[in-house]
């Protein structure tokens, strides 16, 4: 506990700028609200990073009318990304992996123990508070194997500095962030991810492209098409009130993605989520009418495949 009382006093000395309070404002929202409904899904380390960062959750039943469905909605939505980028990774056997504003990462914990390299690339203080949570629970192999670098993703040099301490291809994970950017701050970052698969070679993965219907999905998988639509609009207000400004859910469209990564030097092909019914945490608080919705969804090509032109 003196260790990290000591890395947040180094990590408020930073912030003595407007950009540096606003990047730990950031912290708040970024590292923890993933980590919420990943350790709800019963994800062991989504659950030891949380527990370790001793602060009270965002969301509950207090502050959310209809938390007891929100919460499993986007706790199964989110083991699902985080699963099905992983068996990605696996099947296709990268051994290097760059996952990009995932907040404090419990998926590189888990493929650093597994002996691949990854670079988890966030603000400056989720970087501070990773590695002392990686240096408190992380096992031998993903100590030796994952380090936490800081930069913006508009940030070419920072993010090309990042990607070359990898070795080989590289498979960059990205998942829930292009619907919180700026399309100026978008638009660099993915010009930047084209430079680092020029140069490294490998691919990008997500599931942005396809969020909205992907969400929806999940929900109706769960409660039902008459209650999906609803779902999803109490979760990005519930997004909304924390972070303070709109989310945009536009590029949802499959041809106007295609040429939004054609003008930034990149092409895409999806694939299914899952080439098998996924092994999930979260299946213990499923019925079985759900478990087999779930698994009949995990077929479908909710992920794309982001590769330079």
């Amino acid at each position: 506990m003196k260790k990290f009382l000591a890395v947040m006093m180094f990590a408020l000395m930073l912030v003595t700028t407007q950009a540096r309070a606003a990047e730990f404002e950031m912290v708040e929202y970024s590292a923890q609200v993933k980590l919420q409904w990943l350790a709800a899904a019963g994800i062991p380390e989504a659950q030891k990073f949380l527990k370790l960062i001793e602060r009270p959750v965002f969301f509950n039943a207090d502050n959310l009318d209809d938390f007891e469905r929100l919460e499993l909605t986007n706790s199964l939505y989110q083991e699902l990304n985080m699963q099905a980028a992983m068996e990605f990774v696996r099947e296709n056997n990268y051994k290097n992996v760059m996952d990009l504003a995932c907040s404090l990462s419990p998926r590189a914990m888990i493929l650093g123990d597994e002996g691949r390299k990854v670079a988890v690339g966030e603000l400056q203080t989720v970087c501070l508070i990773g590695d002392w949570c990686l240096e408190e629970f992380g096992s031998k192999k993903a100590i030796n194997n994952v380090w936490y670098d800081a930069y913006w993703l508009q940030d070419k040099a920072g993010m090309m500095a990042s990607a070359n301490k990898l070795k080989g291809e590289v498979c960059i994970i990205e998942q829930g962030v292009m619907i919180y950017l700026a399309d100026d701050v978008r638009a660099q970052m993915y010009e930047n991810l084209r430079d680092v698969l020029k140069k490294h070679g490998g691919c990008l993965i997500t599931s942005d492209f396809t969020q909205k219907k992907y969400f929806t999905d999940v929900a109706a998988a769960l409660y039902g098409e008459q209650n999906a639509a609803t779902l999803y609009d109490e979760t990005k207000a519930m997004y909304e009130r924390v972070f303070d400004d709109k989310i945009a859910d536009d590029l949802q469209d499959e041809q106007e993605a295609l040429e939004f990564l054609k003008t930034h030097g990149l092409t895409a092909r999806k694939v299914p989520l899952f080439n098998k019914p996924p092994k999930l945490y979260i299946s213990k608080k499923l019925t079985p009418a759900q478990l087999q919705a779930v698994n009949e969804l995990a077929k479908k090509d909710y992920l794309w495949v982001i590769t330079a032109l």
